[in-house]
């Protein structure tokens, strides 16, 4: 199929002055199972929409149990070969892919912005975050070491190796497209697993282009395997992935609710889970923080990607001492920082959630924050850049009782909440039953390790507001998950260990 027929609405491959596809041929919407594209056996398609205005930009093979047990199977015969494959080979395959994507990372740019409606530049700088895990694993290809370990019996040896597990499921998220199938899909390969990935419905595009970039990179057939389904299906194709019994280990970024009916499924046949699943990552400003460094590090935490990641700070804990002069350097500072417009515009760093499923629920905590006493600072619904379009918000007075303190709004809006005192603060951010991230700021370097070390979190930003990258172990605590990825342990995730004992 020509590539550009694939799409219902008028994208623009030409804006000038920036041409926004180097060429086509990453676009497609059909399935990749076993070394070949399909579409759904049934011929079903579901519609993957445009952020910026709801348009409908394409129909992607809608697949369901039955297509997803073609991949797994196809997978597990791919495995008996690719677990053999030296290590050195595998990494050349891993830098082979890297390079690929290197070399169209301003098409993957693209995609990610016509499915997520996230502005060009910062889709730009996600690519490379995806870049960055390629090349990390590459790099621990050949690091996954066994061990000696000296024997209570004299005549005996005892020695470990480590060995991949078989058929690994991705389930990745909507919010990522790009760095969330690297991060997962390229640990479970370096390790030398073989991969049944499922995207989420809003953004299959950038996985199926992925794909594409592997085949070319040489992939074995089977190995890599990509199975796209739409709301309705996506059940079925979760539910295939956590019972087959060729599955061995389900990979899952997502909300902690579905989260848990995952694990629960996989427990049936023992399967390994690795889960990063919700944050509600507090942020906290201490009386003697640096208000100007405090308002930058919340502006990179909470309002990158227009609020929508997991470790995006959700509930703002400012001293109560501060909080006029916090809230109005906050207003000043998104003035300077964000610039709104077509997410096309290389200057604008600021877009529409992803959907109005979104907006509804940025609506929904806003007015019930209002509703209980708190008040808007600046900001507030504004949809006349689009239907999913929400500006960058700062609300005072938040207070127990408030759903953004118990949910997460993952959207644009900073809610302040005053407090008094180190003691009080550190009880509030623990109130959580998640434990993704936390972030702070102090000047106090005897604080800055006590509260460190007090927040019951996977990942701390003391004085920094991002806590991601390819080279550090990322996930949480409490119901924020299972398991790490990226880090020196990143493949262990994805790596059995076997015991060898020899008599001499």
């Amino acid at each position: 199929m020509i590539p550009e027929l694939l799409f219902k609405k008028s994208i623009p491959y030409e804006v000038r002055p920036y041409r926004i596809f180097e060429e086509l041929s990453l676009i497609d919407n059909r399935s990749f199972i076993d070394g070949k594209w399909v579409m759904a056996a049934t011929g079903k398609t579901f519609q993957v929409l445009d952020p910026e205005n709801d348009a409908i930009i394409c129909e992607v093979a809608d697949l369901d149990s039955a297509d997803t047990r073609q991949a797994i199977e196809a997978a597990n015969k791919a495995f008996l070969m690719y677990r053999t494959m030296p290590h050195r080979e595998r990494r050349w395959l891993m830098r082979r892919w890297g390079d690929q994507i290197k070399a169209n990372k301003a098409d993957l740019a693209a995609l990610c912005t016509i499915e997520l409606g996230k502005p060009y530049t910062e889709s730009l700088g996600s690519v490379q975050y995806a870049i960055d895990f390629i090349d990390w694993f590459e790099g621990e290809i050949e690091r996954t070491f066994g061990e000696t370990i000296p024997a209570a019996r004299g005549n005996n040896r005892i020695l470990t190796v480590r060995e991949p597990q078989g058929v690994v499921a991705c389930i990745t998220p909507w919010n990522s497209p790009v760095a969330m199938v690297t991060r997962k899909v390229g640990a479970a390969l370096a390790a030398g697993n073989t991969v049944v990935c499922k995207p989420a419905p809003e953004t299959p595009l950038c996985t199926i282009a992925l794909a594409k970039l592997f085949e070319r990179a040489g992939g074995p057939q089977g190995v890599f395997n990509v199975v796209t389904a739409g709301p309705e299906n996506t059940p079925l194709v979760g539910q295939e992935l956590c019972s087959h019994p060729a599955v061995k280990h389900l990979s899952f970024t997502g909300s902690t609710a579905v989260g848990r009916i995952l694990n629960t499924e996989c427990a049936k046949t023992i399967k390994k889970t690795s889960l990063e699943l919700g944050g509600n990552a507090p942020f906290i400003v201490f009386e003697d923080a640096n208000i100007k460094e405090a308002v930058l590090g919340l502006i990179s935490s909470k309002f990158r990607s227009s609020g929508q990641t997991c470790v995006c700070a959700n509930r703002v804990f400012v001293h109560a001492s501060i909080m006029n002069d916090f809230a109005d350097a906050l207003t000043e500072g998104l003035k300077y920082s964000l610039v709104y417009g077509s997410v096309w515009d290389r200057k604008v760093n600021f877009g529409p959630l992803y959907s109005r499923k979104g907006i509804m629920k940025v609506e929904d905590h806003l007015e019930d924050a209002v509703r209980h006493g708190a008040t808007i600072h600046s900001g507030g619904k504004d949809t006349s850049l689009g239907p999913n379009f929400f500006p960058a918000t700062v609300v005072k007075g938040g207070r127990a009782g408030m759903k953004f303190l118990t949910e997460e709004t993952f959207g644009p809006i900073a809610f302040l909440v005053p407090f008094e005192d180190e003691d009080e603060v550190i009880e509030l951010a623990n109130s959580s039953d998640v434990g993704l991230a936390a972030y702070f700021y102090t000047e106090n370097i005897s604080r800055l390790w006590r509260v460190s070390e007090a927040l019951k979190v996977g990942m701390v930003g003391a004085r920094v507001g991002l806590v991601s990258a390819a080279e550090q172990p990322f996930g949480g605590v409490l119901q924020s998950g299972l398991g790490r990825e990226g880090g020196s342990t990143a493949l262990e995730e994805y790596l059995d260990i076997k015991s060898i004992t020899i008599g001499i």
